[in-house]
């Protein structure tokens, strides 16, 4: 309608990264999107409507000639972020890993740690690097963590990536910006290295560091009563007797009741002191 204003904005498309931009174009290499960005005919699949004025989610990368260009394949991840990639090849310029776009990654020598060969796995930081321009992955990412203020409380949902263990427990990177830790206690499944999990905030520290659980935090009165009513009716349906108690392996009480082990130590501490259950070594039983 003439005269009729339009809420759009284009912006700047941001490289290295999954971006939301409209054909303007179409030429005999393939469309050509905002920013004069093309996107190959071979990067846009058939099932993907395609005309001009369309929007679509692409990655924008720079090309061997340093031209913009774009593909509506996703990586396995962009710049500003953290990802555990496989090693496909070593050459005299760099290790090259796979982030699930033709043109693999690389991680330059002096941004190793420790020595790589192909197949193996490495947890890396994906940026910019200002003077060759280039998409660029370093293990030496301590220094993009931890660098941006937090305001995270309490039972917050995060994303997770397992990045080593320690004696005390998992390290892990939360939400791509901050370190973590998983206390071994608090470990209820067969966590793998470099693998991306949900997670949530069990307690932020008076110095600001996360401790972390791999399962909702149980916070409420309800929440408490539902897994007190669930480990009783377990124990009415195994004729009053359970072989679990506070030393029960975490992994254990997860299959069991899908909590972890410090909630279910509250819930059936409760229990005890509502005089409900006896609480053994090895066992717990219904107080008759």
């Amino acid at each position: 309608m003439k005269g009729q204003m339009s809420y759009y904005r284009y912006s700047e498309p941001k490289i290295g990264r999954m971006n939301h931009l409209k054909i303007t174009q179409k030429t005999s290499a393939g469309a050509v999107l905002e920013g004069d960005i093309l996107l190959p005919t071979k990067s846009i699949p058939r099932s993907i409507p395609a005309n001009i004025g369309d929007t679509l989610e692409v990655f924008v990368y720079a090309n061997a000639q340093g031209k913009l260009t774009a593909t509506t394949q996703k990586p396995f991840t962009e710049v500003g972020k953290f990802a555990d990639l496989q090693v496909v090849e070593i050459s005299d310029y760099g290790i090259f890993l796979d982030w699930g776009l033709p043109k693999d990654l690389m991680l330059p020598f002096n941004e190793e740690v420790g020595t790589l060969a192909v197949e193996d796995f490495a947890i890396v930081y994906t940026y910019m690097d200002e003077r060759s321009q280039r998409i660029t992955a370093t293990m030496k990412y301590d220094k993009y963590l931890d660098q941006i203020p937090h305001s995270y409380k309490e039972g917050d949902e995060v994303m997770l990536l397992i990045e080593s263990r320690t004696p005390l427990g998992l390290n892990v990177i939360v939400n791509h910006a901050h370190r973590g830790l998983v206390f071994k206690s608090d470990i209820n499944y067969d966590a793998q290295i470099g693998s991306e999990v949900t997670g949530y905030i069990k307690n932020v520290r008076e110095d600001g560091k996360l401790d972390i659980l791999l399962q909702p935090v149980i916070k409420t009165a309800e929440d408490r009563n539902s897994l007190e009513s669930k480990i009783l009716e377990a124990l009415k349906i195994n004729n009053g007797s359970l072989p679990m108690s506070d030393k029960s392996a975490p992994e254990e009480i997860q299959r069991r009741f899908g909590v972890s082990k410090s909630a279910f130590k509250r819930a059936i501490g409760g229990l005890f002191k509502a005089k409900k259950i006896k609480i053994f070594k090895d066992k717990i039983e219904l107080n008759n």
